[in-house]
């Protein structure tokens, strides 16, 4: 499979003592604080309809759910034993009454949360896949956002287009990327190329402040658009 995440299994006890924390990349605070403090600063309302993509044990989640008014956070992943620790987390932070809905699906399928969505995010979740899993992607979120709505990816760049090399990346704690297995680095052509005669804009956001370096995009679906 793609990425180690695929067949992660977390005992009841693993989640007791915060493994999974670890699992979805450390930095538990850190990321949470950043992650809410950028979607914040893109007009992220409590009122808004969210959709986090690859919301692991809910990491961002956490403070998404807390912000947001009742209902209005959606978390989707593909592994059952993240989900189910992020379930954890809700009942520990005392937000079950937020009504948070949590799916398991591998293959991006938002239909079964039966709505659209003003903002989406995948953190550190292209940086895990493979060109035609992002194109996947990117094919069934366009469905279920609303006009105008914004979807925020990080990825790992490279700015060489034609290099089969793999990339240290600068700023990331040691990180070393490929471009054919994980973690993945992407050039930044090959978004513009996803979204092509779609629907969906990709605007480069860059640097946002994340501690190893992945960079932002945002895919904006046009205000015109059914």
């Amino acid at each position: 499979m793609w990425n180690h995440y695929y067949g992660l299994k977390l005992t009841e006890q693993d989640i007791q003592k915060g493994i999974h924390r670890n699992q979805v990349g450390g930095m538990w605070q850190e990321m949470r604080e950043l992650q809410l403090k950028f979607m914040k600063e893109q007009g992220l309302k409590p009122e808004h309809e969210l959709l986090d993509v690859g919301c692991g044990s809910l990491r961002g989640g956490i403070a998404f759910i807390d912000y947001l008014n009742e209902g209005k956070y959606s978390g989707l992943d593909i592994n059952s034993s993240l989900i189910k620790a992020g379930q954890a987390e809700i009942k520990n932070a005392n937000l079950n009454s937020k009504k948070p809905v949590l799916i398991v699906n591998d293959s991006f399928n938002f239909k079964p949360f039966n709505k659209k969505f003003d903002y989406a995010i995948a953190q550190s979740v292209f940086t895990h896949l493979p060109v035609n899993l992002i194109q996947k992607c990117l094919i069934n979120i366009e469905h279920v956002m609303n006009p105008g709505g914004k979807f925020y990816a990080t990825f790992f760049e490279t700015k060489r287009k034609f290099d089969a090399s793999p990339i240290h990346q600068p700023n990331s704690g040691g990180i070393i990327t490929n471009i054919d297995r994980d973690p993945f680095h992407y050039h930044i052509s090959l978004f513009k190329y996803l979204v092509k005669g779609s629907s969906l804009q990709m605007n480069y956001i860059g640097n946002w402040g994340h501690p190893r370096n992945q960079k932002m995009i945002c895919f904006s679906k046009g205000k015109n658009s059914a």
